[in-house]
């Protein structure tokens, strides 16, 4: 049967390559469906895996193939929840079950250089780069862009982790040394106004539904809270961002869910930063403020059912809960949950450190300014908790 009729339906098994928050929040909307749903994760008592019907836990790269092959025998689709898996194992699962999104498109999401490569060649706008493979070509980024440059790791890096800024030549080579790598990418700096982000899924009978622009803030690398709708002078790019979230979905015929992260630069022009092929943190406020979230079409889209165009139901804000706010112990929650129309989401994980993601709040108020003002002030409540 082809796959642009073929329907999953309810009561069947889906996979997650990936046991983390984000595989957690898809197993919920997935059961709520009434599907089944098993991870593949190697983490003992990750967060996906206290939720999920079934975890496969690998112990050792052998093992991990057998555990991708017995996860494509099991289910009928199979999702990511991260992209630093190897796509190998996608390969291993795909003779028995779909894989949402296929390994070409994880493999260009997983290296920035392709991304950026692919981006370009079919005519997205992105960030100016150029690949580096040697102290000598960073040398030849500078002379094309100026100082300072972004030197990031070709492949691996979340969250700020493989990436320098370098603000002068004479810190070329230090910075070179210190990432450990000949496959870099060397961006222009852009003196951003603002970063957006958007999320979009794509059917295999071809429907592709986008979610609202979302406004981003972040800090130390890390997302730290998110807003929709966007600010006022933002929003007339919510139709190009459109557009270029269908094209990418069309151009690499996308079956799944996927973000891109964009810079708005100081001419207001759109500029892609990179893409998560999966759901994104961004995207957690859809839970409460939208009518369909990010999880539920994610599993809309793997398993060929109509997509639902999104319908926001309130303005909203989320903000991320790190470890450091369990720094003078553990968080009066009634301090959040005592307002109304606070929704407050934790992970499961057992152990909070500095910069770990531990869960989020989401508010819902009459603006999103409004509501990113009380996330911020709730969240500083929490972090004073004694």
């Amino acid at each position: 049967m082809p796959i642009s009729t073929y329907t999953i339906k309810p009561g069947s098994w889906l996979g997650v390559f990936g046991g983390g928050q984000l595989g957690r929040m898809f197993t919920h909307a997935a059961q709520r469906l009434g599907y089944h749903v098993a991870i593949w994760e190697p983490e003992t008592n990750c967060p996906a895996s206290q939720a999920a019907d079934q975890h496969l836990q690998p112990a050792g790269p052998e093992q991990e193939r057998a555990a991708a092959l017995e996860l494509g025998q099991l289910c009928d689709a199979i999702t990511l929840e991260f992209e630093n898996i190897n796509s190998t194992y996608l390969r291993i699962a795909a003779p028995h079950s779909l894989i949402c999104p296929g390994a070409d498109f994880l493999e260009i999401c997983q290296d920035r250089v392709l991304e950026k490569s692919s981006l370009a060649a079919a005519g997205f706008p992105t960030t100016p780069f150029f690949p580096v493979q040697s102290l000598e070509h960073v040398a030849h980024a500078i002379e094309q862009f100026g100082t300072p440059v972004v030197l990031k790791t070709a492949r691996s890096g979340y969250d700020g982790k493989g990436q320098a800024i370098v603000r002068t030549a004479a810190d070329a080579r230090a910075i070179f040394e210190s990432l450990e790598s000949n496959h870099l990418i060397a961006e222009k700096w852009i003196a951003y106004q603002a970063e957006v982000s958007m999320i979009a899924a794509r059917n295999a009978s071809g429907q592709i539904e986008c979610y609202p622009l979302v406004e981003n803030q972040h800090a130390n690398h890390i997302l730290d809270l998110s807003r929709c709708p966007v600010s006022t002078s933002l929003a007339p790019l919510q139709t190009r961002a459109t557009e270029i979230c269908r094209g990418i979905a069309d151009r690499f015929q996308v079956v799944g869910l996927f973000c891109v992260e964009f810079f708005i630069d100081a001419s207001g022009d759109l500029l892609i930063n990179e893409i998560a092929p999966r759901p994104h943190n961004s995207g957690h406020l859809t839970i409460e403020a939208f009518d369909c979230c990010q999880f539920e079409q994610q599993v809309r889209a793997m398993c060929n059912l109509p997509l639902a165009r999104p319908v926001q139901l309130r303005p909203a804000a989320m903000s991320n809960l790190l470890g450091d706010v369990w720094s003078a112990g553990e968080p009066d929650w009634n301090a959040a949950l005592v307002q109304p129309c606070v929704h407050l989401h934790l992970y499961g994980k057992s152990e909070a450190r500095v910069g770990r993601k531990m869960g989020h709040l989401t508010v819902l108020a009459d603006d999103a300014t409004a509501a990113a003002a009380q996330a911020r002030a709730i969240r500083q409540q929490l972090s004073a908790s004694t």
